[in-house]
């Protein structure tokens, strides 16, 4: 696991590395050069090289370099200062890591690297409700011991399950219809399950799931609006309401289909039952959720979206040969961590199809940020993209580059 070099040992490992004038590895967009690090102070780091042409290197561009120091690799990215024939100054490192897990420094991409999302959905028209979280439509890892042999087993073995949690489980499909109530509603915008450990406490403040799977209460507000100020709540009445007839807890689960919730998963104890339903129901929900998305795929329910494939582009931040760091407008598709999506590489005359898993995500109000890894690229491929990335003479990845 990478870890995070704070400030002072910062300064002592570059200040170690310019006294002993350690080699490094300076790579940008296209291109990589060999230097040695001879100077570090206050704001300012300096490298000598030879042999590149300065007008390569641009004032205010940024760079990853990577050094080995006592055996460890450590990089970082830096804004460049001011570039000569002989010598390269550099500004204060932009965040050092050390015991690296990337075999490959990421870089700002080459001019004319562009990515496109290949999307199953971009021409499926479902009258079901759209969803904000877009999902893969595949088998998921099972891990609640779901029967898959069929439809029948599959929905068998849920029920089975189901009875063990709740007082009450089922499925209502969205064909040609949409949700019936508030919380079916807000579970099916957003695309994420609605958890209710008790009527009478409200939604969860924190989502306990790494990759998002719950609705907060902050999220709850934020889809309601403000309007919910004035007039009241509409989950909120429809909790209250359920409550007073018995309802003392529930899971909604939207079972979603790339972009569209085509159904929900509902598990609820009541009065013969009041008892809290716990994150196992969740994760059941969950879990069946995804299952019953695949055979809906798999049967046909929907038609055929594999014909339909449409592209969606998106901006490069960085990227290596082992992934890429996307940007995407706050408007276009919302991907599921773990998602595995097709992408097209291309630049110029050259372009490659490959698989890449989403491996992170945020957003900052205005654009979503997505941490891609590439799945099974072939070594012909990555060597060909570590190419384009770092030069010609640099497809080497970091663990086998040594010192020399």
């Amino acid at each position: 696991m990478a870890v995070r070099i704070e400030r002072v040992e910062r300064e002592f490992i570059l200040g170690a590395a310019a006294e002993a004038r350690t080699e490094a590895r300076l790579q940008s967009a296209g291109h990589t050069i060999r230097c040695h690090i001879v100077s570090s102070e206050t704001g300012r780091l300096a490298l000598t090289h030879s042999g590149t042409e300065p007008a390569k290197f641009k004032p205010r561009q940024r760079v990853s370099v990577y050094f080995d120091f006592r055996g460890q690799g450590v990089s970082f990215t830096a804004p460049v200062l001011k570039y000569g024939p002989e010598s390269i100054d550099l500004g204060s490192p932009e965040g050092m890591y050390r015991s690296l897990e990337r075999r490959w420094p990421r870089v700002p991409p080459p001019s004319g690297l562009a990515v496109d999302f290949l999307l199953p959905d971009a021409d499926l028209k479902l009258d079901c409700p759209e969803s904000e979280e877009w999902a893969e439509v595949e088998l998921p890892e099972l891990q609640q011991g779901l029967e898959t042999a069929d439809l029948s087993s599959l929905v068998a073995s849920f029920k089975a399950k189901a009875e063990a949690l709740a007082g009450e489980g089922r499925v209502v499909m969205f064909k040609d219809r949409g949700p019936l109530d508030a919380a079916q509603e807000i579970a099916a915008r957003l695309g994420r399950v609605l958890f209710v450990p008790s009527t009478l406490g409200g939604l969860p403040h924190v989502d306990p799931y790494p990759s998002g799977r719950i609705i907060t209460r902050d999220m709850a507000e934020d889809f309601e609006g403000l309007s919910a100020m004035v007039e009241g709540s509409p989950l909120g009445s429809y909790l209250a309401e359920r409550a007073a007839g018995g309802l003392a807890s529930a899971v909604w689960c939207p079972v979603v289909y790339y972009r569209y919730t085509v159904g929900m998963v509902e598990l609820s104890n009541g009065s013969g039952r009041p008892k809290s339903l716990g994150l196992t129901a969740v994760d059941l929900a969950w879990e069946f959720a995804r299952v019953l998305a695949w055979f809906l795929k798999r049967h046909g329910y929907f038609g055929s979206a594999k014909d339909n494939e449409g592209a969606r582009r998106g901006s490069i931040i960085d990227a290596s040969p082992a992934g890429l760091l996307v940007e995407l407008p706050t408007n276009g598709p919302r991907f599921v961590d773990g998602s595995l999506l097709r992408l097209k590489l291309s630049s110029g005359d050259w372009s490659l199809l490959c698989a890449a898993k989403v491996a992170r995500r945020y957003d900052d109000g205005k654009t979503r940020f997505y941490g891609l890894a590439f799945q099974a690229l072939e070594p012909e491929e990555m060597a060909g993209i570590a190419r384009g990335l770092y030069g010609a003479d640099e497809a080497v990845p970091l663990e086998a580059r040594g010192k020399g």
